[in-house]
């Protein structure tokens, strides 16, 4: 199975992710997926900043994972869930987890309203975690 994750490092994302390593297979395939909004600047800088954040944030949970099949993909959208889908599409996923909600303000990676637009945008089951 295929599960991506929609991470932003919140702790509803974490609730999730805790709540996911309850049910699935060390030979399942976890994807890590954080999606950056950023205001233009060198596209080199946004790139590097955001794998040092998503690196961050991977190393924060690295124990919980361990053992675990896991891949990690920063994706770059102003449409977080629409980023999610076609990252779903791209893989063939079979589950999206996600938070009930995510980080706000400068930090917007996954916001509030993503959790509901993926239930009614996504052709894949989508398990909102509270």
């Amino acid at each position: 199975m295929k599960i991506v994750l929609a991470y932003d490092g919140s702790e509803n994302s974490k609730k999730a992710l805790i709540f996911m390593l309850r049910f699935v297979k060390k030979e399942d395939e976890i994807h890590f997926v954080t999606v950056v909004k950023e205001a233009p600047r060198s596209p080199e800088q946004v790139i590097i900043e955001s794998e040092e954040r998503a690196k961050k944030m991977f190393d924060e949970i690295k124990e919980e994972v361990e053992g675990y099949n896991v891949k990690t993909k920063i994706l770059e959208s102003n449409d977080v869930p629409d980023a999610i889908i076609e990252y779903c599409k791209r893989i063939g996923c079979d589950l999206i987890v996600t938070g009930s909600r995510g980080l706000t303000g400068i930090k917007k990676t996954i916001l509030g309203s993503v959790s509901s637009a993926l239930v009614s945008k996504s052709p894949y089951p989508v398990l909102v975690v509270k």
